[in-house]
């Protein structure tokens, strides 16, 4: 049930950002970046002061005051120093400023194509960016509506709204078509095809991918209330309904309050509040002057960061559950034991409850990570560690176990046939026709002494191997 409301006037100014995650193709990873350069991505780097106000449209972000922001511990997961420490996550951004037509039954704008990122990242995931400023005549309505319709890359219900986009004379009636026809190179030719599920581009089987993650800066004028009701809408992209009219997706007070109480980061009250959701991340604002451009600052630089982080530990953890739902315990040791250093990799190295150095930043981090759910997901991914070593403890004892009896057997065997038959025969020259000569007992002794030479031959060789192997493919499906 629905209730409508009244249209909330124009707002001051906006812009948003649309994340995507998908999966990549670990051994066209670097191809990939190499692509990127060419298409004129470039890397992003904190000691380059020039790209501080190259990407943002009329802002810019502080490349030291992102420094400063985050433990020093998060900074080379944030900020790769070079393009090729693959531990991180880096950065490829271009320049775009390109104005564009959005067409939809209840709104018809332009909108202005900033930059966009493609984010390489460890564990083989990679995630786009889109910035988008939108017109300053738009009512917070009008703001609500885009981002919750232009996220829909691929109307799949009925009830999702059909849009056309223009760009540089052509038109696209899917924004999935738009962004990687006109604003990125060809990419399926990199995606993991055995994770792609051919009904949506990029798909991750364990995330809802049809629809972008929206960050949102929204100015509005100094007059004008904020209410619980507007950061609600904000929170769940509450614009038009079906008939065009503006509403609120919840009709009791008493469960917006509570609501407020979880999502809402009001410590700057009556002028700015930060509302976050599974879908949409968004800063509403009444400031003014060097506040307002302070404000824009940090949904660019640290306010993002922080979301991306959060984003892409929720993505990690899921993609570590999904991959312990798809292995044969007792079938694939070798990809059990490889989920096993992934899963520790992971917790050791990218996994931080304490990511910001200022009090805001924790008290906004600690709304994020409850919102996307990290906790319950890292106990689930510790558990699913848990029962993996015990299960491969298991396995491994029996393995053993068999191995060791079956080698005991050729001890004692071959010890006792090779000394009392036949070895003192080998240090001499026997002719071929000598062997015709053994007895039944023998030619045991000479089969249990030569296969037992050959089995451990053959499993030293396939040991040799296999640890050789692991090796290398644990870092190739981590980075």
């Amino acid at each position: 049930m629905e209730m409508k409301l009244e249209n909330n006037g124009s707002t001051k100014g906006s812009f948003q950002q649309f994340l995507f995650p998908f999966t990549l193709e670990g051994n066209k990873i670097e191809t990939f970046v190499g692509k990127l350069l060419e298409d004129h991505f470039v890397f992003l780097n904190l000691r380059d002061m020039d790209q501080q106000n190259q990407f943002y449209g009329n802002h810019q972000v502080s490349h030291r005051n992102l420094e400063k922001y985050f433990m020093p511990y998060i900074e080379p997961i944030l900020f790769p120093a070079h393009l090729k420490e693959k531990e991180g996550l880096r950065r490829f951004t271009k320049k775009l400023d390109i104005d564009c037509t959005f067409e939809s039954p209840f709104l018809n704008t332009s909108f202005i194509i900033n930059s966009i990122d493609i984010f390489i990242c460890p564990f083989h995931i990679g995630m786009m960016n889109l910035r988008i400023t939108l017109p300053e005549d738009l009512s917070y309505d009008d703001v609500l509506y885009f981002g919750d319709t232009f996220r829909i890359l691929e109307p799949i219900a009925e009830d999702e709204q059909k849009t056309k986009v223009g760009c540089r004379k052509n038109q696209y009636e899917q924004v999935k078509d738009f962004i990687f026809n006109e604003l990125l190179p060809p990419m399926e030719e990199y995606m993991d095809e055995e994770q792609t599920d051919s009904t949506y581009f990029g798909s991750l089987p364990f995330f809802i991918d049809e629809r972008m993650y929206v960050i949102s800066y929204i100015a509005l004028p100094e007059h004008r209330d904020i209410s619980k009701e507007d950061l609600f809408r904000a929170s769940e992209l509450n614009g038009y309904d079906s008939d065009g009219e503006p509403y609120i997706g919840a009709t009791n007070p008493a469960y917006i309050d509570k609501y407020y109480q979880k999502r809402v980061y009001d410590r700057w009250g009556e002028e700015t509040f930060y509302v976050t959701s599974l879908y949409h991340f968004a800063c509403l604002t009444k400031a003014k002057g060097k506040l307002e451009q302070q404000l824009a600052s940090e949904m660019y630089g640290q306010n993002f960061y922080s979301i991306l982080l959060s984003f892409y530990y929720k993505i990690v953890l899921l993609k570590l559950v999904h991959e312990h739902s798809q292995i044969d315990i007792e079938k694939d040791q070798s990809d059990t034991e490889q989920l096993i250093f992934m899963i520790t990799e992971f917790t050791a190295k990218y996994l931080f409850t304490e990511v910001n150095s200022t009090a805001s930043g924790k008290e906004l981090f600690k709304i994020t990570d409850d919102t996307f759910r990290i906790g319950p997901l890292y106990n689930e991914v510790k558990e699913t560690l848990s029962y993996l070593y015990k299960n491969q403890d298991k396995l491994s004892g029996k393995s053993s176990n068999y191995l060791l009896q079956i080698l005991t057997i050729y001890t004692v065997v071959s010890g006792i046939f090779g000394m009392n038959l036949y070895i003192e025969d080998w240090k001499k020259k026997l002719p071929w026709k000598a062997y015709m000569d053994y007895t039944l007992y023998e030619w045991v002794a000479v089969f249990v002494t030569t296969s037992g030479l050959a089995i451990t031959s053959i499993l030293g060789f396939f040991f040799l191997k296999k640890w050789l192997h692991e090796k290398k493919s644990r870092k190739k499906r981590m980075l």
